[in-house]
């Protein structure tokens, strides 16, 4: 493929379903408001994210290498990929991609490399150490939230004179505001059933809620490993019929239109995407106060912030949200929008990551 503005090569571990593969098909469809050009590589797998970013038109290769670090045969797979493509910038995104990618990026003597971490990262300190030289290889290293930035740094991985926070973009939903209260508590939740995300305190809650004569429903949407788990607890708190699993759903927010509350009661959160996306769609959020969630919502005004992720203090938090005295939820479905429109939109990331990789590329005088 001709690219017709210098290229950034995006590198990933996988291109499937998450909240990077979310960031990536935004790149994609936003790919003509850059000044560069942008390419997408899996080194492992592709899958829904790879297939919907085709039909876009964007380039996508995957390499079908194991990420496990370290690999060799991904780091070779990844070095012939980057020498054929010949791209101005490297843009790793994760710790696999980010490990062997270095490594790649500089043997095929890529100009910019920049490492971009996804989460919070709990290293040991064995890894803290090999992160402290991948990351002195980068030119930049881009942390999606504040607390991510902070968790680096106190990890002694890379000083803030190499980090550089970049807000991850959202997918714009169509804005829905709160149904007027007349039958159940409608809640929502999206995301991986997996234990980071914690779907177990949501059905949880919705218990303790229906025990204090709170009439609740919940609708889960997404899959992972804690799917059985949530099954069983469904069962033996009689929440059959009350707690809905749909699955994984290319469109989660349009099954939650009207909802009265999305609930992100994460034990860990790098950014907060789904928080973003249910703030857009005018569904007022309860999110753990863990991660970039805070740099999200303003506990009372755009949103609420959970102390502590556990179904006991979620539940309260939602019987507190639905009191008289509690914000007006068309009022605080407004403003949420409004600011995460403001602060996290497409474009906005697209401007801030073309700006670095200007700065990167004229100091290596490049451009």
């Amino acid at each position: 493929m001709i690219h017709s503005h210098p290229l950034t090569l995006h590198v990933l571990g996988s291109l499937d379903f998450g909240g990077v593969e979310s960031q990536m098909r935004i790149v994609a469809q936003h790919a003509d408001a850059s000044t560069y050009s942008h390419a997408f590589c899996a080194i492992a797998r592709g899958g829904a994210a790879a297939d919907q970013m085709r039909t876009m038109g964007a380039q996508v290769d995957v390499l079908g290498q194991r990420v496990t670090i370290p690999s060799l045969a991904a780091t070779r797979a990844l070095y012939r990929h980057i020498r054929l493509l010949r791209p101005s910038v490297v843009h790793l995104h994760g710790a696999e991609a980010n490990f062997h990618g270095v490594i790649a990026a500089r043997l095929a003597r890529v100009p910019v490399v920049v490492a971009e971490e996804i989460g919070v990262p709990d290293h040991s300190r064995k890894a803290r150490a090999i992160f402290r030289q991948v990351y002195r290889r980068c030119d930049r290293v881009i942390a999606v939230s504040q607390a991510v930035a902070n968790r680096i740094m106190e990890m002694g991985e890379a000083g803030p004179d190499q980090i550089e926070v970049v807000h991850n973009p959202f997918t714009v939903q169509e804005f829905h505001p709160p149904a007027p209260r007349d039958g159940p508590l409608l809640l929502g939740f999206v995301g991986r059933l997996e234990a980071v995300k914690n779907p177990l305190c949501a059905v949880e809650a919705v218990a303790i809620l229906r025990r204090n004569g709170i009439d609740a429903s919940l609708v889960i949407v997404g899959d992972g490993s804690q799917r059985p788990l949530l099954e069983q607890r469904i069962r033996e708190l009689d929440l059959t019929g009350r707690v809905t699993l749909a699955g994984f759903q290319s469109r989660p927010f349009e099954l939650l239109r009207g909802f009265h509350f999305y609930l992100q009661p994460s034990v860990a959160e790098g950014f907060g995407l789904a928080i973003c996306e249910a703030m857009s769609a005018g569904i007022p959020v309860i999110a753990s106060a863990v991660g970039g969630a805070p740099e999200i919502v303003t506990h009372g005004h755009t949103g609420w912030l959970l102390d502590r992720p556990e179904p006991a203090a979620l539940a309260e938090l939602i019987r507190e949200a639905t009191t008289p005295d509690a914000p007006d939820p068309q009022t605080m479905a407004r403003a949420a929008r409004d600011h995460v429109l403001t602060h996290f939109s497409p474009a906005i990331y697209m401007q801030a990551c073309d700006r670095l990789y200007d700065r990167l590329t004229a100091a290596r005088g490049c451009k």
